[in-house]
């Protein structure tokens, strides 16, 4: 999985996680165990899933850091004509 894919498993997860909650404070409300339980058991195997998916994420490494543009190195034709150096190429 690529990065974007895995930062979409974890939105994913979260939202899950999210809804469980959800749904486990209606099943408190109404006062059914079983249900609560049963609940209960999902919301731990998407939170370990979700430690696991995070590790994973985390592990990636990270590419290219340094996004900064350094411009064309070619000057143009009217350039050395003009000696001009485009303004970003300060030195």
């Amino acid at each position: 999985m690529n990065s974007s894919q895995m930062l979409y498993k974890i939105s994913n997860l979260q939202h899950s996680i999210r809804m469980k909650k959800a749904e486990y404070a209606r099943t408190v409300n109404a006062g059914d165990q079983h249900t609560m339980d049963l609940i209960n058991a999902d919301l731990a195997l998407l939170k370990e899933d979700l430690i696991v998916t995070v590790k994973v994420f985390n592990s990636i490494p990270v590419h290219n850091f340094n996004n900064s543009f350094n411009g064309s190195k070619k000057t143009r034709w009217w350039q050395s004509l003009f000696n001009l150096r485009p303004a970003f190429h300060k030195k």
